[in-house]
Protein backbone atom coordinates (compact mmCIF):
# COMPACT_ATOMS: atom_id res chain seq x y z
CA UNK A 1 0.00 0.00 0.00
CA UNK A 2 0.95 4.21 -1.14
CA UNK A 3 1.31 5.53 2.43
CA UNK A 4 2.15 9.35 3.50
CA UNK A 5 3.35 9.26 6.99
CA UNK A 6 2.35 12.61 8.80
CA UNK A 7 3.94 12.74 12.65
CA UNK A 8 6.37 14.68 14.34
CA UNK A 9 7.21 13.03 17.91
CA UNK A 10 9.94 9.93 18.80
CA UNK A 11 6.18 8.46 19.75
CA UNK A 12 6.41 7.86 15.51
CA UNK A 13 9.66 6.07 14.97
CA UNK A 14 8.67 2.90 15.98
CA UNK A 15 5.82 2.96 13.62
CA UNK A 16 7.91 4.53 11.00
CA UNK A 17 9.93 1.51 10.78
CA UNK A 18 7.87 -1.16 10.69
CA UNK A 19 5.85 0.42 7.80
CA UNK A 20 8.75 0.39 5.68
CA UNK A 21 8.84 -3.17 6.42
CA UNK A 22 6.34 -3.84 5.24
CA UNK A 23 4.78 -1.02 2.84
CA UNK A 24 5.75 1.68 0.40
CA UNK A 25 6.28 5.32 2.54
CA UNK A 26 5.16 7.68 -0.50
CA UNK A 27 6.04 11.24 1.38
CA UNK A 28 6.34 12.45 4.73
CA UNK A 29 4.14 15.33 6.82
CA UNK A 30 5.74 17.00 9.41
CA UNK A 31 6.05 20.46 12.08
CA UNK A 32 8.63 23.11 10.43
CA UNK A 33 11.86 23.18 12.13
CA UNK A 34 11.64 24.80 15.49
CA UNK A 35 14.28 26.92 17.47
CA UNK A 36 15.15 24.66 20.64
CA UNK A 37 16.57 24.83 24.33
CA UNK A 38 18.79 27.64 25.83
CA UNK A 39 20.87 28.64 22.63
CA UNK A 40 17.34 28.39 20.68
CA UNK A 41 18.69 26.56 17.85
CA UNK A 42 16.91 25.28 15.14
CA UNK A 43 15.93 22.27 15.06
CA UNK A 44 14.09 19.48 13.08
CA UNK A 45 11.66 17.08 13.90
CA UNK A 46 12.49 13.67 15.15
CA UNK A 47 10.06 12.57 12.51
CA UNK A 48 12.00 14.85 9.36
CA UNK A 49 15.36 13.68 10.65
CA UNK A 50 14.27 9.89 10.57
CA UNK A 51 12.94 10.35 7.01
CA UNK A 52 16.28 12.53 6.05
CA UNK A 53 18.96 9.36 7.39
CA UNK A 54 16.89 6.87 5.65
CA UNK A 55 16.24 8.55 1.86
CA UNK A 56 12.38 9.05 2.01
CA UNK A 57 10.78 11.78 0.62
CA UNK A 58 9.40 14.65 -0.52
CA UNK A 59 9.26 15.78 3.23
CA UNK A 60 6.63 18.29 3.45
CA UNK A 61 6.22 21.23 6.60
CA UNK A 62 3.35 23.01 5.89
CA UNK A 63 2.87 26.02 8.40
CA UNK A 64 -0.76 25.96 7.26
CA UNK A 65 -2.46 22.67 6.64
CA UNK A 66 -5.43 24.48 4.48
CA UNK A 67 -3.06 26.00 2.44
CA UNK A 68 -3.88 25.28 -1.32
CA UNK A 69 -0.07 24.00 -2.60
CA UNK A 70 -0.18 21.52 0.58
CA UNK A 71 -3.25 20.19 -0.35
CA UNK A 72 -2.37 20.17 -4.22
CA UNK A 73 0.97 18.68 -2.86
CA UNK A 74 -0.63 15.73 -1.24
CA UNK A 75 -2.90 14.65 -3.83
CA UNK A 76 -0.13 14.45 -5.91
CA UNK A 77 1.59 12.08 -4.18
CA UNK A 78 -1.73 9.66 -5.36
CA UNK A 79 -1.49 7.76 -1.62
CA UNK A 80 -3.80 4.93 -0.38
CA UNK A 81 -3.66 5.99 3.07
CA UNK A 82 -2.63 8.48 5.24
CA UNK A 83 -1.14 7.44 8.79
CA UNK A 84 -0.91 9.84 11.74
CA UNK A 85 1.02 9.69 14.98
CA UNK A 86 1.25 12.23 16.97
CA UNK A 87 0.80 15.11 14.83
CA UNK A 88 -1.50 18.35 14.75
CA UNK A 89 -5.28 18.11 14.27
CA UNK A 90 -6.23 17.57 10.35
CA UNK A 91 -8.77 19.60 8.45
CA UNK A 92 -11.13 17.18 6.74
CA UNK A 93 -9.78 18.89 3.01
CA UNK A 94 -6.71 16.83 4.07
CA UNK A 95 -7.50 13.56 6.06
CA UNK A 96 -9.96 12.72 3.54
CA UNK A 97 -8.09 12.96 0.40
CA UNK A 98 -6.90 8.91 0.84
CA UNK A 99 -9.23 5.96 -1.14
CA UNK A 100 -8.70 4.41 2.48
CA UNK A 101 -8.84 8.03 4.47
CA UNK A 102 -6.59 8.57 7.50
CA UNK A 103 -5.91 6.36 10.67
CA UNK A 104 -4.06 7.26 13.56
CA UNK A 105 -2.57 5.50 16.79
CA UNK A 106 -3.64 6.93 19.93
CA UNK A 107 -1.98 5.87 23.20
CA UNK A 108 -5.08 4.75 25.13
CA UNK A 109 -8.28 2.59 24.49
CA UNK A 110 -10.96 5.30 23.35
CA UNK A 111 -13.04 6.52 24.10
CA UNK A 112 -10.91 6.95 27.46
CA UNK A 113 -8.42 9.73 27.66
CA UNK A 114 -8.73 11.55 23.94
CA UNK A 115 -6.37 14.18 23.89
CA UNK A 116 -2.66 15.24 23.69
CA UNK A 117 -1.31 13.41 27.04
CA UNK A 118 -2.93 10.09 26.93
CA UNK A 119 -0.14 8.40 28.86
CA UNK A 120 0.17 11.08 31.55
CA UNK A 121 -3.03 11.52 32.44
CA UNK A 122 -3.77 7.62 32.50
CA UNK A 123 -0.90 7.01 35.37
CA UNK A 124 -1.86 10.52 37.13
CA UNK A 125 -4.93 8.66 37.97
CA UNK A 126 -3.22 5.90 39.00
CA UNK A 127 -4.79 3.47 36.03
CA UNK A 128 -3.46 0.16 35.83
CA UNK A 129 -4.03 -0.50 32.60
CA UNK A 130 -3.75 1.61 28.94
CA UNK A 131 -3.75 0.55 25.99
CA UNK A 132 -3.55 1.64 22.21
CA UNK A 133 -6.01 2.27 19.71
CA UNK A 134 -5.80 2.07 16.27
CA UNK A 135 -8.66 4.28 14.59
CA UNK A 136 -10.09 6.15 11.44
CA UNK A 137 -9.33 9.83 11.80
CA UNK A 138 -12.95 11.87 11.68
CA UNK A 139 -13.75 15.98 12.24
CA UNK A 140 -13.46 15.60 16.05
CA UNK A 141 -10.38 14.87 18.17
CA UNK A 142 -10.14 10.95 18.35
CA UNK A 143 -13.60 10.54 17.85
CA UNK A 144 -13.36 8.06 14.94
CA UNK A 145 -14.21 4.72 14.69
CA UNK A 146 -11.94 1.91 15.84
CA UNK A 147 -10.17 -0.42 13.84
CA UNK A 148 -8.53 -2.50 16.56
CA UNK A 149 -7.27 -1.74 20.06
CA UNK A 150 -4.98 -3.49 22.56
CA UNK A 151 -4.86 -3.24 26.18
CA UNK A 152 -1.54 -2.80 27.72
CA UNK A 153 -1.00 -3.28 31.65
CA UNK A 154 0.57 -0.12 33.53
CA UNK A 155 3.30 -1.45 36.39
CA UNK A 156 2.71 0.10 39.79
CA UNK A 157 6.47 2.28 39.33
CA UNK A 158 6.18 2.70 35.85
CA UNK A 159 6.90 6.41 34.26
CA UNK A 160 6.06 8.28 31.16
CA UNK A 161 9.24 7.82 29.39
CA UNK A 162 8.64 3.81 30.43
CA UNK A 163 4.94 3.85 29.51
CA UNK A 164 5.51 5.62 26.28
CA UNK A 165 8.34 3.21 24.61
CA UNK A 166 6.39 -0.14 25.44
CA UNK A 167 3.11 1.75 23.66
CA UNK A 168 4.87 3.12 20.69
CA UNK A 169 6.06 -0.46 19.81
CA UNK A 170 2.46 -2.03 20.65
CA UNK A 171 0.92 0.92 18.37
CA UNK A 172 3.61 0.48 15.71
CA UNK A 173 2.51 -4.02 15.68
CA UNK A 174 -0.95 -2.54 15.69
CA UNK A 175 -1.12 -0.28 13.06
CA UNK A 176 0.19 -2.92 10.63
CA UNK A 177 -1.83 -5.28 11.14
CA UNK A 178 -4.99 -2.91 10.80
CA UNK A 179 -3.18 -1.52 7.59
CA UNK A 180 -3.33 -5.12 6.36
CA UNK A 181 -6.82 -6.14 7.16
CA UNK A 182 -7.90 -2.85 5.84
CA UNK A 183 -6.41 -3.74 2.29
CA UNK A 184 -8.04 -7.31 2.79
CA UNK A 185 -11.08 -5.46 3.15
CA UNK A 186 -11.60 -7.45 6.96
CA UNK A 187 -11.81 -4.65 9.20
CA UNK A 188 -14.82 -4.04 10.98
CA UNK A 189 -15.21 0.00 12.44
CA UNK A 190 -16.53 0.40 15.49
CA UNK A 191 -18.43 3.32 16.76
CA UNK A 192 -17.11 4.75 20.10
CA UNK A 193 -19.09 5.13 23.15
CA UNK A 194 -18.88 8.63 23.26
CA UNK A 195 -20.74 8.80 26.34
CA UNK A 196 -17.74 6.59 27.85
CA UNK A 197 -14.85 9.40 26.60
CA UNK A 198 -12.52 11.12 29.20
CA UNK A 199 -10.02 14.11 28.20
CA UNK A 200 -6.40 14.26 28.77
CA UNK A 201 -5.81 17.69 27.78
CA UNK A 202 -1.61 18.61 27.21
CA UNK A 203 0.62 19.30 30.16
CA UNK A 204 1.39 22.45 31.91
CA UNK A 205 4.13 24.16 33.81
CA UNK A 206 2.03 25.29 36.63
CA UNK A 207 0.72 21.94 37.14
CA UNK A 208 4.05 20.81 38.38
CA UNK A 209 4.35 21.87 41.87
CA UNK A 210 3.38 19.68 43.67
CA UNK A 211 0.07 20.22 46.29
CA UNK A 212 0.84 17.84 50.08
CA UNK A 213 -2.45 18.28 51.06
CA UNK A 214 -3.09 15.14 47.82
CA UNK A 215 -2.73 11.75 49.20
CA UNK A 216 1.15 10.39 48.75
CA UNK A 217 -0.49 7.87 46.17
CA UNK A 218 -1.82 10.78 44.38
CA UNK A 219 1.81 12.88 44.81
CA UNK A 220 3.53 9.70 43.62
CA UNK A 221 1.49 8.72 40.78
CA UNK A 222 2.04 12.99 39.85
CA UNK A 223 5.94 12.40 40.10
CA UNK A 224 5.37 9.19 37.48
CA UNK A 225 3.51 10.88 35.28
CA UNK A 226 5.39 14.01 34.76
CA UNK A 227 8.50 13.02 33.85
CA UNK A 228 10.21 14.37 32.20
CA UNK A 229 8.27 17.52 31.34
CA UNK A 230 7.22 19.39 32.90
CA UNK A 231 8.18 17.47 36.52
CA UNK A 232 7.44 18.03 39.66
CA UNK A 233 8.30 20.21 42.47
CA UNK A 234 8.03 21.57 46.03
CA UNK A 235 9.66 24.89 47.75
CA UNK A 236 11.98 24.05 50.55
CA UNK A 237 12.72 27.32 52.52
CA UNK A 238 13.05 30.08 49.21
CA UNK A 239 13.87 27.55 46.87
CA UNK A 240 12.68 25.31 44.65
CA UNK A 241 13.45 21.86 45.00
CA UNK A 242 12.12 19.04 42.36
CA UNK A 243 11.21 15.84 43.42
CA UNK A 244 12.69 13.23 40.93
CA UNK A 245 11.80 10.13 42.62
CA UNK A 246 9.74 9.08 45.74
CA UNK A 247 8.41 6.29 47.58
CA UNK A 248 5.29 5.71 49.61
CA UNK A 249 6.17 4.71 52.83
CA UNK A 250 1.98 5.07 54.31
CA UNK A 251 -1.18 6.07 52.50
CA UNK A 252 -3.28 6.23 56.06
CA UNK A 253 -1.77 8.79 58.52
CA UNK A 254 -2.87 11.78 58.80
CA UNK A 255 -1.19 14.71 59.55
CA UNK A 256 0.19 18.50 58.96
CA UNK A 257 0.41 18.61 55.11
CA UNK A 258 3.97 19.47 53.86
CA UNK A 259 5.74 18.65 57.69
CA UNK A 260 9.12 16.77 56.98
CA UNK A 261 8.41 13.88 59.56
CA UNK A 262 11.44 12.49 59.18
CA UNK A 263 15.18 12.78 57.64
CA UNK A 264 17.81 9.64 57.57
CA UNK A 265 20.98 10.03 55.30
CA UNK A 266 20.01 9.30 52.38
CA UNK A 267 15.72 10.06 52.40
CA UNK A 268 13.29 12.51 53.99
CA UNK A 269 9.43 11.53 54.83
CA UNK A 270 7.00 14.43 54.31
CA UNK A 271 3.71 14.45 55.20
CA UNK A 272 0.44 14.28 52.92
CA UNK A 273 -3.44 13.97 53.32
CA UNK A 274 -3.05 11.27 53.80
CA UNK A 275 -0.09 9.34 54.10
CA UNK A 276 3.87 9.93 53.82
CA UNK A 277 5.86 9.90 50.70
CA UNK A 278 9.80 9.41 51.21
CA UNK A 279 11.74 11.32 48.97
CA UNK A 280 14.90 9.98 47.98
CA UNK A 281 16.23 11.91 44.26
CA UNK A 282 16.06 15.66 43.86
CA UNK A 283 17.00 18.55 41.95
CA UNK A 284 17.91 21.61 43.69
CA UNK A 285 17.29 24.63 42.22
CA UNK A 286 19.83 25.14 39.11
CA UNK A 287 22.02 22.25 40.11
CA UNK A 288 21.29 19.00 38.67
CA UNK A 289 19.89 15.90 39.72
CA UNK A 290 21.46 14.02 42.84
CA UNK A 291 20.11 11.52 45.04
CA UNK A 292 18.60 12.98 48.60
CA UNK A 293 22.15 12.13 50.33
CA UNK A 294 24.20 14.20 48.31
CA UNK A 295 21.98 16.75 48.88
CA UNK A 296 21.74 16.80 52.44
CA UNK A 297 25.47 16.85 52.39
CA UNK A 298 25.36 20.67 51.69
CA UNK A 299 21.89 21.33 52.84
CA UNK A 300 20.24 21.38 56.21
CA UNK A 301 16.50 19.68 56.33
CA UNK A 302 15.64 18.71 60.46
CA UNK A 303 12.41 17.11 60.96
CA UNK A 304 9.46 19.96 61.25
CA UNK A 305 10.69 22.01 58.31
CA UNK A 306 7.76 22.79 56.12
CA UNK A 307 7.82 22.41 52.17
CA UNK A 308 5.23 24.18 50.07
Amino acid sequence: MKIVFMGSSDFGIAAFKELIKHHTIIGVVSTPAKPQGRGLKVVESPITVFAEENGIGPILKPDDLKSPDFLNALKDLDADLFVVVAFRILPKSVFSIPHFGTVNIHASILPKYRGPAPIQRAIEAGEKETGVTIFKIDEGIDTGEILLQKSIPIQSEETTPDLFEKLSIAGAEMLVKAIDNLGKGKVSFIPQEHGKSSKAPKLKKEEAHIDWLQSSLSIFNKIRAFKPFPGTYTVSGDKRLGIEWAEIVDETTEGNSGVIKKVNESYFDVQCNPGILRVLRVKPEGRKVMDVHDFLLGNRLVEGDMLK
